[in-house]
């Protein structure tokens, strides 16, 4: 046999687990020779070994000083190279990396274990005809009112307060820690509390009112029942402050040139409608996902197949690190984060399961319905993704263009937008 030949091979296949295959791999002794004798001639020309020149040590002295990296070597490239073909033969395409076990082998043979995920068949009972609620978007009178106080909001100016204490209303700075079971399990440095009647923690702000700068103060609470942090939830808690500085927001008046300060308007009657809009174009938003998540958990509920649970676990890690940078970016820290890690995990466990059985159901539903994203679909997107960017097209088309990784997750998600709308198209009224 030729070290071209395609290695000798037995291979037995058997289902293991959920979307699982066994595959029982020999690698027969003529292969196992060649790839030892690959190895001694490739090390042959650059062994140094006392009394010989380079190249005419003869290969049972090679054998004597290079016998256990050359077992490392051959046994590393026949395991790549026979699983490559075991599956070629097979016609199975892994998920993911396989789990190699009861690995056995000499000079003569070797043989191991395989355990690979594979797509799930995809039997689709049912794909049209659901139905869902799609409920009509529309905006009140006050909705406008809020959005316009919360503009009012973002555009309100901090000024030194200096001649009172705080009130409610006010920003009060302030270094702190944070003390629970007689354990400190939070510390910060000039974080900033927003003195409100309707606040997020229940007395905390009416405990900070009649207080200077530089004060120090003692601060008793209760947690609420609801919030990320299970392992605080419902707790008691002190606080223990020392304050820094005391802001008074100055909020603008409600008025045109309340609307010129956007950019966007020139009279307050132009930025209503413009809030008015934007509310209804958010709602819509919203109610048109409601409607699209109703139909697509119907598709998930009429179709069930096998589910690959070592792909599931990969994308609940994925979003589970996703959410960690999250909250780094926005706290700079992550400290909190991994205290909870396992219930966010748990958490994201279901979703990551919906998202995997969605993805095989849309997938199949693209094959049999021709479903295909030409270049017209992606210059569509490219236009989208530039509007939302804020860059020019073509610099979003040279990007996606130049990286084919990106440009062929972004054709995916055209193909599955293209295949819910098709669900959608066909949805009951």
């Amino acid at each position: 046999m030729s070290e071209k030949e395609i290695l000798n091979l037995k291979v037995k296949v058997r289902d293991g687990k959920s979307c699982e295959k066994i595959l029982k791999v020999e690698v027969l002794p003529e292969a196992v020779q060649v790839e030892f004798d690959k190895f001694y001639r490739s090390i042959s020309a650059k062994a140094k070994i006392p009394g010989f020149r380079p190249g005419k040590a003869p290969r049972s002295v090679l054998e004597m000083h290079y016998s256990g990296e050359a077992r490392e070597n051959v046994l590393k490239n026949l395991i790549s190279e026979s699983y490559v073909h075991a599956l070629e033969e097979n016609s199975l395409n892994p998920l993911g990396r396989p789990e190699i076990k009861d690995i056995k082998f000499d000079d003569k043979k070797l043989t191991y274990e395989a355990t690979v995920e594979v797509r799930p068949v995809v039997k689709l009972s049912r794909w049209a005809g659901f139905k869902a609620k799609r409920d009509k978007v529309s905006v009140e009178p006050g909705e406008v009112e809020e959005s316009l106080k919360h503009l009012q909001e973002s555009l309100a100016q901090q000024k030194a307060v200096e001649d009172r204490p705080s009130r409610i209303g006010d920003i009060l700075i302030a270094d702190y820690t944070c003390v629970m079971d007689g354990k400190e399990v939070d510390k910060r440095a000039e974080d900033w509390f927003e003195l409100r009647e309707d606040e997020f923690i229940p007395g905390l702000s009416k405990q900070l009112e009649g207080l200077r700068p530089g004060d120090e103060k003692e601060v008793s609470v209760t947690f609420p029942e609801k919030m990320s942090r299970k392992d605080w939830a419902g707790k008691p808690a002190i606080f223990q402050l020392k304050v820094k500085d005391i802001k008074q927001k100055v909020l603008p008046p409600i008025d045109d040139e309340l609307a010129k300060e956007t950019g966007q308007c020139q009279t307050l009657d132009e930025l209503k409608k413009k809030l008015e809009a934007d509310l209804l174009r958010e709602k819509g938003a919203h109610k048109e996902a409601d409607y699209e998540k109703m139909l697509l958990d119907e598709l998930v509920k009429h179709n069930k197949i096998d589910l690959p649970m070592q792909l599931i676990g990969r994308r609940a890690e994925h979003m589970l690190d996703e959410a960690r940078q999250r909250m780094a970016a926005a706290s700079g820290q992550n400290g909190d984060f991994e205290k909870n890690a396992e219930n966010v995990k748990e958490e994201f466990a279901e979703e990551a399961k919906r998202q995997v059985h969605l993805a095989f159901l849309l997938d199949e539903i693209a094959k049999q319905q021709n479903i295909i994203v030409g270049e017209v679909d992606l210059k569509a997107k490219y236009a989208s993704v530039a509007a939302r960017v804020g860059q020019p097209v073509e610099a979003v088309e040279k990007y996606y263009t130049e990286h084919e990784e990106a440009r062929d997750g972004l054709s995916d998600q055209i193909r599955n937008e293209k295949t819910i709308q098709l669900i959608k198209d066909n949805a009951k009224t």
